[in-house]
């Protein structure tokens, strides 16, 4: 259990033990001083009266168990015993007060111890080592024991220091620091998701392990632990159950959250994958269609190199060539020059025109 400082708020112990007085007799007496003898546990010492040892239990407060064979020695109650003989040493001399009931059913004298004019049943609940109680019908140091216990859970001593480990605020303190660390904030991975909500089950369990061992404590085995438990610290142990409940919701949210987070996961791989399985068959089919483009172009190229290779074994035939067919264009004479007719038998000078290809007679 942790042992670290933790300040505790400060609860006035308004419901208190009530012990019954039976079988106690109301006895008159001006004793009102004594010697200390010894001291027998946290709130009972030995003290000669009137020159008889007596056994006085102080009145209105209750410190932890030590002596009792029937009882668990309680937390804090060595140290309560140790305290009152630092405060009653034997020989101190002390004052008595009493109230309306002189005597328990045990035969102790009841009353009030004065040392030094302080009242040292208010001393013990000073230091946190005893709680303020009634013992009906006797109440009348209540009051300033009750305070004391309040300066001392103030104060967070004894009953109420977290450091001490038999405590119930060290028994509280490990698992309110765990529940106070737990985290709300909603996990971005899984295994973030896991580790919070890995925290909150374990802080659960912290709790579920602090509150089994205070509902073990009874009020005959741990009279002083209980009277606590039930009045001083019972806003304590609500807190520890509504952050069980809180933790609980927590670890759930952090549950779900993995779950969302591995659904979305799984739905992103799974669209990864489609898109993969897309691209895949795209690639395929271009691969394909190149492969069959190729396969076109290599036939063709085959089929053109047999053509030219045919061709190239046919014998070679002269190709007329073409010739447009000549048009027949009528021909145009020249009129011919008028010639005077010339005697068939004309011997005389001749005329010739020019080019000297006619020739008329010569006037």
């Amino acid at each position: 259990m942790s042992t670290k400082k933790l300040t505790w708020l400060s609860v006035g112990l308004t419901a208190a033990l009530t012990f019954g007085a039976t079988g106690c007799s109301t006895l008159p007496g001006n004793n009102s001083n004594g010697t200390v003898v010894k001291v027998v546990d946290g709130d009972t010492v030995d003290i000669r009266i009137a020159g008889e040892d007596t056994r006085v239990r102080l009145l209105n407060i209750d410190t932890p168990e030590t002596v009792d064979p029937n009882k668990s020695v309680e937390c804090m109650g060595p140290e309560a015993s140790e305290h009152l003989k630092s405060l009653l040493a034997p020989g101190d001399i002390v004052d008595l007060e009493y109230d309306i009931e002189r005597t328990d059913k045990y035969g102790r004298t009841l009353a009030g111890v004065y040392k030094d004019k302080s009242l040292v049943n208010a001393d013990i609940a000073a230091a946190g080592l005893g709680i303020a109680v009634k013992y009906e019908p006797n109440v009348r140091f209540y009051d300033e024991v009750l305070q004391a216990q309040n300066e001392a859970a103030a104060k967070a001593t004894g009953l109420f220091d977290p450091s001490a480990a038999c405590t119930i605020p060290a028994q509280l303190e490990e698992a309110t620091q765990a529940f106070e660390q737990l985290s709300e904030a909603p996990a971005e991975s899984v295994k973030e998701a896991e580790s919070l909500a890995g925290e909150a089950a374990a802080a659960i369990a912290l709790g579920h392990g602090v509150k089994s061992a205070l509902n073990k404590i009874t009020p005959d085995m741990h009279p002083v632990t209980y009277a606590l438990l039930t009045t001083h610290f019972k806003k304590n142990i609500s807190k520890l159950d509504s952050s069980v409940l809180h933790a609980n919701q927590a670890e759930q949210a952090h549950l779900d959250t993995k779950t969302a987070l591995i659904k979305a996961e799984e739905k992103r791989k799974d669209e990864e994958r489609k898109k993969k399985e897309v691209a895949k068959k795209k690639a395929a089919e271009a691969k394909r269609q190149a492969q069959l483009k190729q396969q076109r172009e290599v036939a063709e190229q085959k089929a053109a190199e047999r053509r030219r290779i045919e061709e190239q074994s046919k014998p070679r035939q002269k190709v007329p060539t073409y010739q447009a067919p000549k048009v027949q264009r009528p021909r145009t004479q020249a009129p011919k020059p008028r010639t005077q007719s010339v005697p068939r038998n004309y011997t005389g000078p001749r005329c010739y025109a020019p080019g000297g290809k006619s020739w008329k007679p010569c006037p």
